[in-house]
């Protein structure tokens, strides 16, 4: 693979993991099933449980019913992808979520945020639609949690 052939495939991953952020904050489980995560995609959260999700419908389940009524914020930054061949590529991205409880008007109730920092661990195949996400495991350095007001 050339070096404009791997910056392209590069360019086009940092999109689909814009992507990826866009669906998970707007709650566009479509998006994301469809733009973003292969069928039988792995996603594992060890904070929460061992065990990977498997499956797009699954995962996008765990994310429906985990952020049901909440809104978030995700950031994704300094990506390092290397494209390991024609069809592959790995990635790890530092990350940074706020995500919060209730919806603004419910401030005066004490809403709780969580705000968290580690890494998003990918790896990523190139199908007939383009570059899709095929394994996640997100690892948190820190997580904070406390009362808006």
């Amino acid at each position: 693979m050339d070096a404009t052939a791997k910056l392209t495939a590069i360019a086009e991953i940092k999109t689909l993991k814009a992507k990826y952020f866009l669906g998970v904050d707007t709650q566009d489980w479509d998006l994301i099933r469809n733009e973003v995560f292969v069928p039988d995609v792995s996603f594992t959260l060890p904070e929460f449980r061992e065990k990977p999700y498997r499956t797009a419908n699954k995962v996008l389940g765990m994310f429906g019913e985990g952020l049901n009524g909440m809104h978030s914020v995700h950031h994704g930054h300094m990506p390092i992808i290397d494209v390991t061949s024609e069809t592959t590529a790995t990635g790890i991205w530092a990350m940074e979520d706020r995500i919060y409880w209730g919806a603004p008007s419910d401030s005066k109730k004490g809403a709780l945020y969580l705000h968290g920092f580690g890494h998003y661990h990918e790896t990523y195949v190139k199908t007939d639609a383009g570059w899709r996400i095929e394994t996640v495991r997100l690892t948190r350095l820190r997580r904070q949690t406390a009362n808006i007001f």
